[in-house]
């Protein structure tokens, strides 16, 4: 199974491929954070990668209900829902609009606090906009407390 490292190398080589495919002449890096090894006119690259670091970002704070849509125009960002209650084995969808969004890019999100019995996950992406649902995975309790989750837009082209 390969690293963490070893897979965040071949995720950088896919996207400079992808820059080299676009016509891209130049493919500036922080060498702090990425050490690139070998960069070949074919495209190939050997990287040792670092961290990838999205420094545009934002913060939103949903308003009246869980179903109450947001807009964060940032390639990352922080979203915190409302405490209205989620009932026990529910799910709750709410649009993030974000005019940053193609439907071609993956989108991640990471939960940051709320309720343990409660999870979150993106389940669509489309042009300016991506879903996200958070479900209350307990048995019999509401939820009621704040949900907050960090999300990253990854630029990518399906060719």
């Amino acid at each position: 199974m390969p690293s963490q490292a070893e897979e965040r190398a071949r995720f950088l080589a896919k996207k400079m491929n992808h820059l080299k495919d676009a016509g891209a002449q130049t493919v500036t890096m922080n060498t702090a954070d990425v050490t690139v090894n070998s960069l070949t006119s074919d495209g190939s690259v050997t990287a040792t990668l670092g961290t990838l670091d999205i420094q545009d970002g934002g913060a939103v704070t949903q308003i009246t209900n869980r179903a109450t849509g947001v807009a964060l125009s940032n390639y990352s960002g922080q979203v915190t829902t409302t405490n209205t209650s989620l009932a026990a084995v529910t799910i709750v969808t709410h649009t993030v609009t974000n005019t940053l969004v193609a439907a071609s890019d993956n989108v991640i999100l990471t939960k940051v606090s709320g309720d343990a019995d409660t999870s979150a996950w993106v389940n669509a992406v489309g042009a300016g906009s991506f879903d996200v649902s958070l479900r209350n995975n307990h048995d019999s309790a509401a939820d009621t407390t704040v949900f907050v989750y960090n999300f990253a837009v990854i630029k990518s082209a399906i060719a």
